[in-house]
């Protein structure tokens, strides 16, 4: 499972569970920090955005995997690379990240988090002509 730069920021910001959340979704899950979002965090502490101190000292408690490149990209190749999972609220990321085949977590409001599958990336769209029926919404128990 890896961390994405907002990811962090949550608990900080907002006193987002996200620890106990990830555990919640997949219980025993081991999350990891990719280097390039240990790089943003210390860029964000050095412009002095607010909890990125914060962020930073939360990201140092989770192994950091070594990644190629800068931001989104970094991740998404990550993600691609070890076939783990990301947290993120980055809503762009996490489409393109759910394009590649990639299970994102994702903030639904201040307390948890709500699992988006990965879709498959050799998925074809339908032959011409064809149509598929939308999508029922979930009914909430």
């Amino acid at each position: 499972m890896l961390l994405d730069a907002n990811a962090l920021l949550l608990p900080i910001r907002t006193r987002f569970p996200l620890e106990s959340e990830v555990d919640r979704i997949h219980p025993g899950a081991r999350a990891f920090v990719p280097s390039s979002v240990i790089d943003e965090l210390g860029r964000l502490v050095s412009r002095g955005v607010p909890g990125a101190r914060g962020a930073l000292a939360l990201a140092q408690k989770f192994p950091v995997i070594p990644v190629e490149g800068r931001g989104d990209a970094a991740i998404l190749k990550a993600a691609v690379r070890h076939g783990g999972w990301v947290v993120t609220a980055d809503r762009a990321l996490a489409e393109r990240l759910r394009r590649e085949g990639v299970t994102v977590l994702v903030p639904r409001d201040r307390h948890r988090l709500e699992l988006h599958r990965g879709r498959s990336p050799t998925s074809s769209p339908p032959p011409s002509g064809v149509r598929r029926e939308p999508a029922r919404r979930r009914q909430r128990l």
